[in-house]
């Protein structure tokens, strides 16, 4: 990835508590395009997670570690 794309779709590491209550810790980007979820809830937010190659949604308020890599 160059300099430019690391300025438009940073990469984060996020951990967070699943439904289940497991811990998941993943790569990902923040989706500008799909920040607000589908159900409409302002708690969530969709990310793209690296190493899945797949879309995420994960509940801000279950958030542990937020950080910018």
């Amino acid at each position: 990835m160059n300099y430019k794309e690391q300025m438009v779709n940073p990469t984060y590491r996020i951990l967070f508590t699943k439904k289940n209550g497991e811990d998941r810790l993943i790569e990902c980007t923040i989706e500008k395009d799909y920040c607000e979820h589908i159900s409409g809830k302002e708690e969530y937010v969709v990310v793209f997670d690296i190493k899945e190659q797949d879309y995420r949604t994960v509940n801000t308020d279950t958030i542990k570690v937020f950080e910018r890599i």
